[in-house]
């Protein structure tokens, strides 16, 4: 049997992640000084912060300094290294932004996925809209959980929790009055361009201010290796009309203004009080020009995304029964505005056709923690518990005004497109989690729960189109969610650990709400839909050494009613939402890490996993799409007399398993990234990255979504060619630190 080019590959990589965990033993008895490869600190383990070494759970951590190194920008740059997460990027003609709509953990996708910034929720993706609401600038930090979190982080975090950590004054004071941070970057897969600018100042011993601004300039994505005639499926877009082909985006400007202000207030000793301001607008400016035609010569569009936080942070430490307190208050109105004009000239007849879409999520959202610290006979507890809350207002309101300027006419209507109704969502969990240590430290376990409860109160606006099937009825829930975690430590060398979890997530007010005709098929409410669930269970081993370590573990994930999209409805040709009876997924992730020397670092990760769906109880399964087997193997050297760091990362994913056999199997492929710091001058570092070093043509996961025989018609609407990964690309930044 003759192996599939990129197996042998992939093969070596595993024996390559193995073989680093079977030397480690030797290395760690020469070692002299412990480099602590898992030290990093995580938020979103505990709620406190625990070294990764300690969760009952797989978190990747990236960092400020990775973050800068590697010059991320998107979604797609956060999670490149990371094998068995990856981002959703949206390629149909229907949405022409573009751009990166959301984030897939283990299979697990869409507004399952629990994004947040400093702790406050993102806003959920409808059908014409974007979750793009992120921003890399003044990061700190960004914790990726891969799998329920529900517990601690609310019953959204159904597959997993995506956290951004923005920084805070003292991370550019460092003990001194004052201190700042400039960054000037450019990334040529977009042609992006971006400045930031960040100060702090301290007044006084108590009180500390960053003030900090940032612009950024790019266009569409530049897939250089896109087949333009639209590769085997063809491609017929009207390009004798000015339509881009089928291996192009259309020409778009996205300008991204950010502005960060936090006023950091010590109180007392013990006290602290943080107030934040962070605004973000992001207006994209694109020449639509897919709907081009005989008649049609213009559409252009736009949309500008807001999202503002305006929050106060409370905490305090009181060493009694009560150890710690912290509590957020915070308001954060989110949406955007769209706008779409299409210009059309029949028969002379000029008219100009508006279409108004204003679509907000706005977030009133308050947290109290408390932790408590106490031993019961030989065992010791840090007693976790707390309030979290929200409520969000939701409303969407799309209008269309044509204008005959011939005529003189000029009429305002509602579409008949995709609507659905307003709503208030209230979200009221109380969780506690403990976390006991016994016998002498070697045991750990950590019970955890949450009683959630789910609110959703629908209110049709102006935009909704009547239908007989949609009873905006008043939708509730309450669950209340466990978790279990264990931990058992051999030694100060090896661990294992196990983790069970269960979650569950309401529909949307889309999902249960929608409300469109459109004469050819009706996209029609769903209001027998019931919420989503989860179960899962994994576990780990772990071996930390003094030059390295390596952490391997095993999960598995039951969804119960998972929510299906765009379902026909059997009998007729409306398309609506619908429970399926299970989806479920499982697999293996190995992460490995040694200091060969002083100077060289090698690390490594690997994920495999599966999934099946199975539509009604019985029924036969399906397979569930899931990330392919990837291997990331990666190198870095430092060069310290000259302040130079090189590294080089090697991705090896194999061939793609597709729904069924009438799809397009996205093929393996190997990729090779090479990058450079270099610390020129005191606090002054330039970062260069040269992405897909050989220039191979690949293709992301989402083609494998694709039909083998699409019609014209389907593949000039979603052109498989816009799923090619990247060409070679340079990025590079400069950062200065003052």
């Amino acid at each position: 049997m003759r192996l599939h080019p990129v197996r042998p590959a992939l093969l070596l990589a595993t024996v390559a992640a193995v073989t680093l965990t079977s030397a480690l033993p030797t290395l760690a008895q020469t070692a002299e000084e412990k480099t602590t490869f898992l030290g990093r600190i995580t938020l979103f383990a505990d709620r406190l912060g625990r070294s990764l070494n300690d969760v009952q759970g797989h978190i990747s951590v990236v960092d400020d300094a990775e973050l800068k190194q590697r010059n991320v920008q998107t979604l797609e740059d956060l999670l490149r290294y990371i094998p068995g997460v990856t981002a959703v990027r949206q390629v149909s003609g229907a949405d022409p932004f573009g751009g990166q709509t959301g984030i897939r953990i283990r299979g697990v996708e869409g507004n399952r996925i629990q994004m947040v910034v400093d702790g406050g929720r993102i806003p959920e993706r409808i059908i014409d809209g974007s979750r793009d609401y992120l921003d890399f600038g003044f990061t700190k930090q960004v914790d990726v959980v891969r799998g329920p979190a529900s517990v601690l982080w609310g019953a959204d975090a159904l597959g997993g929790v995506v956290a951004v950590q923005t920084i805070d004054p003292e991370d550019l004071l460092a003990g001194r009055d004052r201190g700042g941070q400039v960054t000037l970057g450019y990334g040529e897969i977009t042609d992006a361009t971006n400045v930031a600018l960040a100060f702090a100042q301290r007044f006084g011993s108590d009180v500390s201010l960053l003030v900090a601004r940032s612009r950024g300039i790019d266009h569409e994505m530049k897939l250089t290796n896109a087949d333009p005639a639209g590769g085997q499926w063809g491609c017929t877009r009207a390009v004798i009309y000015g339509a881009v082909n089928c291996g192009e985006f259309n020409p778009l400007t996205r300008t991204s203004d950010r502005t960060l202000v936090k006023l950091v207030w010590e109180v007392a000793d013990n006290q602290s009080l943080k107030l934040t301001f962070d605004h973000l607008d992001r207006l994209s400016e694109i020449d639509n020009t897919l709907t081009r035609s005989a008649t049609v010569f213009a559409n252009p569009r736009e949309r500008d995304i807001f999202r503002t936080r305006y929050a106060a942070e409370y905490t305090a430490t009181f060493g009694g029964a009560i150890d710690e307190v912290k509590a957020t208050l915070a308001w954060t109105p989110s949406g955007y505005d769209q706008h779409a004009l299409s210009v059309a000239n029949t028969a002379g007849v000029i008219t100009r056709t508006h279409d108004y879409v204003n679509y907000a999520e706005d977030f009133l959202e308050l947290d109290v923690q408390a932790t408590s610290r106490f031993t019961l006979g030989s065992s010791e507890h840090v007693l976790t518990f707390g309030l979290n809350s929200d409520r969000a207002e939701t409303s969407y309101d799309r209008t269309r005004r044509v204008v005959d300027t011939t005529a003189g006419m000029d009429v305002w209507t509602v579409p008949s497109g995709f609507n659905f109704t307003d709503g208030a969502t209230t979200r009221a969990n109380l969780y506690v989690q403990d976390q006991i240590t016994l016998l002498g430290g070697k045991l750990e376990l950590t019970p955890g729960l949450r009683y959630a409860t789910y609110e959703m109160a629908p209110t049709a606006n102006a935009s909704v189109v009547a239908h007989p099937d949609n009873p905006t009825t008043d939708r509730a829930k309450e669950a209340l969610l466990a978790s279990m975690g264990a931990t058992w430590r051999f030694n100060d060398t090896y661990s294992v650990w196990a983790h069970y979890g269960e979650g569950f997530k309401m529909p949307t007010f889309q999902q249960l709400f929608t409300s469109s005709t459109s004469g050819s098929f009706d996209l029609v409410p769903a209001p027998w839909l019931v919420p989503e669930e989860v179960k899962s269970i994994e576990i780990g081993f772990r071996g930390e050494y003094d030059k390295g370590f390596f952490a391997v573990n095993a999960f598995q994930a039951k969804y119960k009613n998972f929510i299906e999209s765009f379902w026909f409805v059997p009998g007729t040709n409306d398309i609506s939402y619908r429970n399926i009876a299970e989806v479920e997924t499982w697999g293996v992730e190995l992460e490995a890490g040694w200091d060969a020397t002083d100077r060289l670092r090698l690390t490594g990760s690997v994920a495999w996993m599966d999934g099946k769906a199975m539509a009604t109880p019985g029924a036969a399964s399906t397979q569930h799409l899931v990330p392919p087997l990837t291997a990331v193997l990666g190198a870095s050297y430092e060069l310290t007399d000259m302040g130079l760091t090189l590294n080089a990362s090697a991705t090896l994913v194999e061939d793609m398993q597709t729904v069924n056999a009438a799809n397009f199997t996205p093929p393996g492929y190997g990729v090779l990234d090479v990058g450079a710091s270099w610390n020129f001058a005191e606090n002054a570092v330039l970062n260069l990255t040269v992405n897909n070093v050989f220039d191979k043509k690949y293709y992301e996961m989402g083609a494998a979504s694709s039909a083998l025989a699409s019609t014209a018609a389907t593949t000039n609407t979603v052109p498989p060619q816009l799923f090619t990964g990247p060409g070679r690309s340079v990025a590079l930044n400069l950062d200065y630190r003052f």
